[in-house]
């Protein structure tokens, strides 16, 4: 998904001009630059985008960065591996890329880059990529024959 930086008072003016469970940045932008309301009953075309504090791109991995990494650690370990171990050589894999904000504590307690790998997880599970929870014991990440391909070009 694309991304629109803006600075820490756009930010800031946003939220305070947004009204709670109505608004998007979209509205809260039209509503602004005094654009006119869109007619009801008429799809307004819209870009997926999302609207980042200004620096946080540039502190965190993105979520996709962490494919590769779990799809060649799961590959090395045949197929699959328990969650700890995945994460802990994706870790070493990922050594020179992860930043210090990656390695900061989220407030879950979980370490915020296993957070990103975990729902990249998600994303392949829903892919195909990895096999769904429910075919596979607690804990262990498997790969999907599709996935097992994937990991192949590797």
């Amino acid at each position: 998904m694309p991304a629109i930086r803006i600075d820490d008072e756009v930010y800031a003016l946003l939220q305070k001009d947004a009204q709670p469970f109505e608004d998007t940045p979209n509205s809260v932008l039209r509503r602004k630059l005094g654009l006119e309301k869109q007619k009801k009953g008429q799809p307004q075309q819209m870009k997926n985008f999302m609207i980042i504090p200004n620096g946080i791109l540039n502190k965190k991995t993105p979520q996709n960065a962490f494919r590769n990494p779990i799809l060649k650690v799961l590959k090395k370990l045949g197929g699959e591996g328990l969650r700890p171990t995945v994460l802990e050589s994706v870790e070493k894999a990922m050594e020179g890329a992860l930043t210090e904000y990656d390695k900061s504590d989220i407030r879950s307690g979980t370490i915020r880059w296993q957070k990103s790998a975990e729902w990249e997880v998600r994303a392949m599970r829903e892919q195909g990529i990895l096999k769904p929870v429910h075919e596979t014991p607690r804990g262990i990440w498997a790969l999907t024959k599709k996935g097992s391909e994937e990991a192949s070009v590797l």
